[in-house]
């Protein structure tokens, strides 16, 4: 029977309060020298429950110095952490326990050190790593950990409590029961697929692997699997085996942490979503809780007219890794953020998503913030990054929609002439059939473009390209953005901006990467690119997966020049 790693405890501590001293000048400075008296302690939020710890498994704590109730430094201060070994038995003495000092062999501080800002009340964060190293069955251990020092002054004293503490167990997982690495839960009839959530344990990896082709065909009262944050991490091989006739009003999966790899998703109709919503996953990975997918086929019709974000694969990503994918979609929407692999991205401050070697077809509308890729990339300082991917969509918004990005801007309007910016959109082909406006009115909008259509002057755009021909338009109130070349550009080398009319009330700030040859095949431009040839076939005019991952659907492929030089790949 498979045990739950109980994911965290803690002890918060704490009495005792000192007052605070007035500042005096150090002799001889002029300076004034720190003398308020505070009272500090280490704290490890959680539950206060023993955590259970597998063999091979391991488990990150945050460590904080915090200032207690009403003290506050008047200094910026820098603790260190220690573990005290003499409040085990000082611990059992006041409690009547019997815990056992956890073994050295099972933990190790990754970072030591903190910053309490001045009058702060909570510092930065520490880690401490926990593992099974050592640990005997049946004994529970403690690991109590106390402030050591300040650098700054030594005018500071700790808590009555002096330590934080977590309870260590030894689990009884088998790495080889059911539904681990080594045996992952099978799943072939739809009844499975549907109880794979009731299988699922918060914190503890849970593995299946689809053994059978899946056609769903009438099932209409699909609930999404793992639904609720912190999503449960799940790992889905799907085998290349196929899941057919997905329907419903939502995705195949509420949230997906962990890793979902070789599956097709074919003749999906998802009606009526209320958003974020994507064939595979409404959303894919949360803030420290990161999904990887690869080798994803997904294909069908989306229809979302409530809420922003619809993607091919999710509506929303943060913190996901998307890798050798595609996405045959019909999206229909007319909220914000819609984009053939996933409709926005909400990764958190210096986090990091990674779109590479991804391709779309179908076509893709939205209200504004479409591309063939993306919707929107991230807006919270988090790199985001859109590599080697290309699109055959047809894309077409009121306005900010592109061939590949809709969306990349990292802020408000007025920031994309200033503001350095961590979305990169590198090596990407906007082979779209058309890219174009819905709209016919002259108001107010923003720029769409045929790589990425409303960017940051900042952001990293590197070596892009699009078909010769390219059917491309601005909404009429925009109508001096036309195709033009572009450079690439980084924070260093920002990208020019598009003139306007004076006094326009339109912003331009469009990406159109350079235009391919006339009669260049999308293949011969990925190739003078560098794409990774283990992962293309680059021997036809479109880019196809080697291995059979996917389903190829027919496209156009734009033209072929026989005699297409290998170093001349644009005009």
């Amino acid at each position: 029977m498979k045990k739950i790693i109980n994911y965290l405890l803690i002890a918060s501590l704490a009495v005792a309060a000192l007052a605070c001293q007035d500042l005096k000048k150090e002799p001889g400075t002029g300076k004034a020298e720190p003398t308020m008296k505070g009272v500090f302690y280490a704290d490890i939020p959680g539950e206060k429950t023993p955590v259970e710890i597998a063999p091979g498994a391991s488990k990150t704590y945050s460590l904080k110095a915090c200032a207690f109730r009403s003290n506050v430094t008047d200094i910026v201060m820098n603790f260190s952490f220690k573990v005290n070994e003499e409040a085990v038995s000082a611990y059992n003495e006041a409690n009547g326990t019997s815990y056992v000092m956890c073994p050295g062999s099972a933990f190790e501080f990754l970072t030591n050190e903190v910053m309490l800002p001045r009058y702060g009340k909570a510092s930065t964060t520490a880690r401490l790593k926990v593992t099974a190293s050592g640990l005997e069955k049946d004994v529970t251990y403690m690991l109590p950990v106390t402030l050591d020092k300040a650098r700054q002054t030594e005018s500071w004293s700790l808590a009555d409590t002096l330590a934080a503490y977590v309870l260590l167990t030894l689990s009884d997982f088998d790495p080889n029961g059911p539904g681990t690495e080594n045996n992952p839960y099978p799943i072939t009839t739809v009844e499975e697929l549907r109880n794979m959530g009731d299988l699922l344990e918060e914190g503890m990896k849970t593995y299946f692997r689809l053994d059978a082709d899946l056609d769903m065909a009438g099932v209409m009262d699909w609930e999404p699997i793992n639904t609720g944050s912190p999503f449960k991490p799940i790992y889905l091989d799907g085998d290349m085996h196929t899941i057919s006739n997905f329907s419903g009003k939502t995705s195949l999966f509420g949230g997906v942490a962990g890793s979902i790899s070789n599956l097709i998703i074919t003749g999906a109709n998802i009606e009526n979503a209320a958003g974020p919503v994507g064939i595979l996953g409404s959303y894919g990975g949360e803030t420290d809780n990161p999904v990887t997918v690869e080798h994803v086929y997904v294909q069908g019709k989306i229809t979302n007219k409530v809420a922003h974000g619809t993607g091919g694969l999710f509506g929303c990503i943060a913190e996901a890794t998307i890798n050798a994918c595609s996405a045959d979609v019909e999206i229909d929407s007319d909220k914000y953020d819609s984009g053939g692999i996933y409709g926005y991205d909400n990764s958190a401050v210096g986090k990091r998503s990674v779109v590479s070697d991804c391709w779309t077809s179908g076509d893709i509308t939205g209200n504004r913030m479409v591309g063939g890729i993306a919707g929107m990339m991230s807006q919270n300082e988090s790199e985001c990054i859109i590599r080697n991917c290309y699109s055959t969509a047809r894309v077409h918004a009121q306005f900010k929609y592109g061939g590949i990005v809709g969306d990349a801007i990292m802020g408000l309007k007025g920031d994309n002439a200033t503001k350095t910016a961590k979305n990169h959109i590198e090596k990407c082909i906007a082979w779209n059939n058309a890219v174009f406006s819905d709209v016919k009115d002259d108001g107010v909008h923003y720029s769409s473009g045929a790589v990425v259509g409303f960017t940051s002057l900042k952001n990293y755009h590197v070596d892009c390209f699009r078909r010769a021909d390219l059917d491309f338009s601005d909404c009429p109130g925009n109508n001096t953005n036309a195709l033009v070349d572009h450079e690439n550009s980084s924070p260093d080398t920002p990208l020019v901006e598009k003139a306007v009319s004076p006094g326009s009330t339109n912003y331009n700030f469009p990406y159109h990467g350079k235009s391919a040859a006339a009669g260049a095949t999308a293949s011969q431009v990925a190739k003078n690119l560098g794409w990774d040839e283990s992962i293309w076939d680059l021997s036809g005019p479109m880019p196809l997966f080697k291995g059979g991952l996917a389903p190829i659907q027919d496209v156009d492929t734009g033209g072929q020049l026989p005699d297409f030089g290998e170093n001349d790949f644009y005009n």
